[in-house]
């Protein structure tokens, strides 16, 4: 048995000018983030910012999102206590999670595209849809 998961289209012309950005670590490896306080998307800075428009960035953690995706996940692939984002991230998408700090080391999990684009794993639980 299979489970199948429909990433939606989420319209995002929403998307607030009022992007706040975060700085999260993994060791001494720094990484700028943008967070969206309207639709509490956190995504490279570089994808999002106030030159590049969420409909308007090429980055793969931007297209996910902007675009229709389903995803097939073996039966009980979210059993155990799984990160429900990370099980998405690996075995949905094929990509690569990393745990980063924040400056007041809390953790957070990031799928990492092969463009080097990471969202949080939480953004992509936001977007499933059962089928």
């Amino acid at each position: 048995m299979k489970i199948l998961l429909l990433l939606s289209t989420i319209s995002f012309s929403v998307w607030s000018s009022d992007l706040s950005r975060q700085v999260w670590t993994h060791g001494s490896d720094n990484y700028l983030f943008s967070l969206d306080p309207s639709s509490n998307i956190l995504i490279s800075h570089h994808c999002v910012n106030s030159e590049v428009s969420f409909e308007k960035s090429t980055c793969t953690a931007a297209k996910i999102i902007q675009e229709k995706k389903t995803v097939k996940l073996p039966a009980g692939s979210m059993k155990g206590g799984k990160n429900p984002g990370a099980v998405i991230c690996t075995i949905g998408l094929k990509q690569k999670i990393k745990i980063l700090k924040d400056l007041q080391n809390n953790e957070n999990s990031f799928c990492v595209f092969d463009d080097g684009s990471m969202i949080s794993a939480i953004n992509l639980i936001a977007l499933v849809k059962d089928k």
